[in-house]
């Protein structure tokens, strides 16, 4: 608001000597009439403070942006090695262990500091944090939400699954499914055995070795055995909304060993979609395979079992029970 200033000069009038009643009757008098001989000093606008903007947050989903943000976090660690990763929107954090201690590192509005945390180091699996893709956290968000149709506060953690192996998962928050990726931020996908696609990606993740003796599915998911010596066996299982696992037990085994790779996807989805309802006249039959060479035919054979019925299949699906002895 303008400020109106008046510069007046005044001087005592030559009647000064007169009494105080004649004085003040003068002065009112002036006062009704104006002031006489000031100047008027031009008005001054108060200056409005200025608003500085503030900045918009920084979004890790966007791409790119969470790498570098990790690389922020790593730099100020001291080490590229962590036993645990989380990452949000707009957060970012890093634990990793230090004189057998587990520390922890936070990023925010581009400050990293350290943070509290109820993390204790119990010989978790130690990780390279430079060993996973995380050039797009946004996409993988994206792929999250499409299979459990949510969104709300996505997380994104990194640190140990099963037996020291290391994968990523994005949570929501209320808690949904928790969806996993490989370390190449491939999703792993929620798998229907009945199709190609999903078999195709189960033997993927369960044939790892040359030394597979049996392939199957049961109420568990599909899995592969191998022997691992002479008294070991391992058998590595991939449900249908869970990354694979791997458990040994003490077992021996005089199966050959084959090769995971002469097996059809399409063939194996099959067993499902048409012959196992065939076989039982129910579309939505319970039913179990197993593929190996017990049958000493020189390649493996698959069995079928739904309910109290097996039949036996080569591997081009042809049955062929009634050769077997």
């Amino acid at each position: 608001m303008p400020i109106i200033l008046l510069h007046c000069g005044w001087a005592p009038p030559p009647w000064t000597n007169l009494g105080t009643v004649k004085r003040s009757v003068i002065f009112v008098a002036l006062a009704a009439v104006g002031l006489v001989g000031c100047s008027v000093i031009p008005p001054v606008d108060t200056p409005t403070p200025s608003v500085t903007p503030s900045l918009p947050a920084v979004s890790l989903s966007e791409p790119g942006v969470a790498a570098t943000v990790v690389s922020e976090l790593v730099a100020k660690a001291g080490t590229n090695l962590a036993i645990r990763l989380v990452i949000t929107d707009t957060t970012a954090s890093m634990t990793f262990v230090q004189d057998e201690k587990a520390l922890t590192i936070g990023w925010l509005d581009g400050v990293v500091e350290p943070q509290d945390s109820d993390i204790t180091y119990v010989g978790q699996a130690i990780f390279s944090v430079d060993s996973f893709t995380l050039n797009d956290v946004g996409q993988m968000f994206a792929e999250a939400a499409a299979l459990t149709g949510s969104d709300a506060k996505q997380e994104l953690q990194i640190n140990e699954y099963n037996t020291g192996r290391v994968l990523m998962t994005v949570t929501t928050s209320p808690e949904s499914q928790t969806i996993f990726f490989r370390q190449d931020a491939t999703i792993i996908n929620w798998l229907s055995f009945d199709t190609t696609a999903g078999v195709s990606e189960a033997l993927r993740d369960v044939a790892t070795g040359s030394d597979v003796i049996a392939i199957g599915l049961n109420d568990q998911g599909l899995y592969a055995d191998a022997r691992v010596d002479s008294s070991t066996i391992e058998r590595i299982v991939r449900p249908a909304k869970l990354p694979a696992y791997a458990a040994l037990r003490s077992a021996s085994s005089d199966l050959a060993a084959f090769n995971p790779n002469v097996l059809d996807a399409t063939m194996l989805a099959s067993l499902l979609a048409e012959k196992a309802p065939e076989l039982s006249g129910n579309a939505d039959a319970t039913a179990t395979w197993v593929i190996d060479t017990r049958d000493d035919l020189g390649a493996p054979t698959i069995r079928l079992t739904v309910g109290l019925t097996t039949r036996v299949y080569d591997l081009t699906g042809t049955d062929i029970t009634d050769k077997i002895g």
